[in-house]
């Protein structure tokens, strides 16, 4: 058997660890589906709110450029620009006065021909041509240029353009209204995304920043090449692919998770990119986070502290029952002990079971005691029968050894009478087997006899059958020789219709050769005759090569027909030879014809000296017969005697055995008895043991 670890687990330390396993999993189950419905929940607001921010900063960027387009266009629509009659000079004085009646960042309004001419501040006319602002403008669309540094001002300027038409419609120059500082940048510098961070604006086709509120900054500006497939540099690259979303990442080299929202700027190529820090918005998530685990362990100890003690109320009956049993088994095991029921319940019900068994161990316990002293007296009684037993067994075997004694020499008598009748029996078989041998020998001979004239028949029938195969045979021959000069005649016409044929052969190879002169002359002829002669020159080659294929097939005729020819003599060779064959073996079956005859008639003596010596066999078989019966009738008798003796053997051999088995069991009964007497003592021993440990048990 196997020995059981010494290591001992008490079943409250299970229950515990059970209970808070399922405490434990189910507080992460529940905190992991609290965790994500609330991120998913604020990843939504703050992706919407970030999306608004993008959308309300391009909003109020667009609003900026629609006011100054709105300003712009009020004024190509006044008469005195879209007439070309007015002087560019004084075009641009009336629109210097409304430029200075409009003042703040307004730093100037001009007009611009078809041209690209326009006077400047000092009175000298410049032709702007190659700027875009007029290229723009003048090709009938709305400019915004990105807001730049001014190298002359050394101020920030933006330039605005519209187109100017005249009454029918046709461009006739822009309007060009020039602002002072960085609308754009007062625009985003006012908004806080969080952490200080503010929103920038990008020109995603020249992909320049054009306004960047963060200090220390310049997503493109920097000179140092971002990394475009991740971080910083990825969002970049979709803003530069004119993309629209909102997107978190992990910036390496600023070390930092952001958020960011980038959105389009209507009527322009900007985009807005607002970036925050993405702890900002999700700080309350994290706390929730740091909360869940905190409330996870207070819940995790409270739980254990409860798991403990109920486990200790519940198990507390189960002491009183492991003291109960301690007491039944310690001392002389009283068995009236019980255990007091303190709980309906199913630890109750394990009591009221141990009280129930113990109750059913008592009984059966006292019942063992009261059969004790029955044991006892059936110990003593086996004791004295054993003994009786053995006295009786010894008295027994010596009766058996005297009528052994007798039994043996009855024995010797029947074995002497068995061996004379054996002898007498013996020289009745050799007496029956020589009968027999001569009765074998005699019908043998007459077997033989009868057997050589069955074959004198047999002979006799096949010599007629041969007879009349050889009539068949010869009129056969007769027919065969017939048919075969039929044959041979048939041959020779065969030979000299092939000589004909041979005949018209060469007939037909010498048409060949003059048909093919006939056509090399024609063709000579065509040749002559020039363009008049070109279709008969055609037939002409047409009958050369009928020619030529006929003179070939003739030559193949006659190589066919030398073939035949050659196996035309064979066969005729063969049939002369056949016919000779037949006239042989005509002549050679007259001859056996002749000897069959002489066969036939020696036969018929032989079968009639024959019958006369099977006479005389019978008749010899009839006496030996008779000897034979009566040699057979002695050996049944002397069967009969030889069976009763070896009967009587048999059952005097048993008798000896009957004894001899008698004589071995009288003795394993004399060693059984005193094994019993043996046992009978042991058992009273065992009885006696028994019954001190049953005086052990209070019942």
């Amino acid at each position: 058997m196997s020995q059981k670890s010494s290591f001992r687990v008490p079943i409250t330390i299970k229950l515990l660890v059970i209970f808070l396993s399922v405490v434990i999993v189910s507080n992460i189950a529940i905190s992991l589906i609290s965790y994500r419905i609330a991120a998913k929940g604020m990843n939504k607001s703050v992706n919407d709110h970030l999306s608004s921010v993008a959308d309300d900063v391009a909003n109020q960027i667009a609003a900026v450029n629609a006011k100054n387009f709105a300003a712009l266009h009020f004024l190509a629509e006044q008469a005195f620009i879209k007439d070309e009659t007015v002087s560019l000079e004084e075009k641009t004085r009336q629109l210097a006065g409304i430029a200075g009646a409009l003042g703040g960042y307004y730093e100037n309004i001009a007009f611009y021909d078809k041209e690209g001419n326009a006077i400047t501040g000092d009175g000298r006319i410049i032709n702007f041509a190659s700027r875009p602002y007029f290229q723009q403008s003048f090709a009938g669309k709305d400019f915004v240029s990105d807001p730049a540094m001014s190298a002359i001002t050394n101020s920030v300027l933006q330039h605005y353009g519209v187109p100017v038409y005249d009454k029918n419609g046709k461009p006739i120059g822009a309007v060009v209204m020039v602002i002072g500082g960085n609308s754009v940048y007062d625009t985003i510098s006012s908004i806080d995304m969080g952490g200080g961070m503010h929103p920038s604006v990008i020109n995603y086709k020249t992909r320049v920043t054009i306004a960047n509120a963060n200090e220390g900054t310049d997503e493109t500006d920097s000179g140092e090449k971002l990394d475009e497939t991740q971080g910083l540099g990825l969002i970049l690259n979709h803003i530069f692919e004119g993309r629209e979303g909102v997107e978190d990442f992990f910036d390496p080299s600023l070390k930092a998770h952001l958020i960011a929202s980038y959105k389009k700027v209507p009527g322009t190529d900007w985009t807005v990119f607002a970036v925050a820090p993405y702890k900002v918005y999700f700080a309350s998530l994290f706390a929730m986070k740091g909360s869940m685990v905190w409330v996870m362990f207070a819940s995790l100890a409270l739980s254990s502290l409860i798991t403990v003690l109920l486990i200790a109320l519940l198990f507390k009956p189960l002491k009183t029952v492991k003291a109960s049993i301690t007491r039944i088994a310690s001392g002389h095991a009283d068995l009236t002990q019980r255990i007091d029921e303190a709980s309906n319940d199913e630890i109750g019900d394990v009591v009221k079971g141990f009280n129930l068994f113990t109750e059913k161990l008592q009984g059966i316990m006292s019942d063992i005691q009261q059969s004790r002293a029955q044991l006892d007296a059936a110990g003593n009684d086996m004791s004295g029968s054993a003994q009786e037993t053995s006295a009786s067994i010894r008295e027994i075997i010596s009766n058996i050894a005297t009528i052994s004694g007798q039994i043996e020499n009855q024995v010797s008598s029947v074995n002497q009478t068995s061996a004379s009748v054996n002898e007498i029996a013996s020289n009745i078989e050799s007496l029956k087997r020589m009968i027999e041998n001569q009765s074998a020998v005699v019908s043998e001979a007459s077997s033989a006899v009868e057997q050589m004239i069955g074959n004198i028949e047999s002979v006799n029938h096949s010599v007629d059958k041969m007879a009349s195969s050889f009539n068949l045979l010869e009129e056969q021959a007769q027919g065969g020789i017939t048919k075969q000069q039929a044959v041979d005649s048939q041959i020779r016409q065969i030979e000299q219709q092939s000589t004909m044929l041979q005949a018209a052969n060469a007939t037909i190879s010498n048409i060949a050769k003059q048909t093919n002169l006939l056509a090399m002359n024609a063709a000579i002829e065509a040749a002559h005759a020039g363009e008049a002669g070109k279709g008969f020159a055609v037939v002409s080659d047409e009958i050369r090569k009928l020619s030529e294929t006929s003179s070939q097939q003739s030559k193949t005729i006659g190589l066919q027909l030398k073939n035949i020819q050659s196996l035309i003599a064979t066969v005729v060779s063969a049939s002369a030879d056949s016919s000779q064959a037949f006239s042989s073996v005509t002549d050679q079956i007259t001859e056996t014809d002749g000897l069959v005859t002489h066969i036939k008639a020696a036969m018929e003596e032989q079968k009639s000296g024959s019958q006369q010596i099977i006479s005389a066999l019978h008749n010899m078989n009839d006496s030996t017969v008779e000897v034979r019966n009566a040699a057979t009738e002695m050996n049944e008798g002397n069967k009969v005697i030889l069976q009763e003796v070896v009967r009587l053997q048999k059952f005097t051999e048993a008798m000896q055995s009957g004894i001899d088995e008698m004589s071995a069991g009288a003795r394993r009964i004399d060693e059984s008895g005193s094994t019993l007497s043996s046992i009978s003592e042991r058992v009273k021993d065992s009885i006696e043991k028994i019954g001190n440990e049953i005086d052990q048990f209070k019942v």
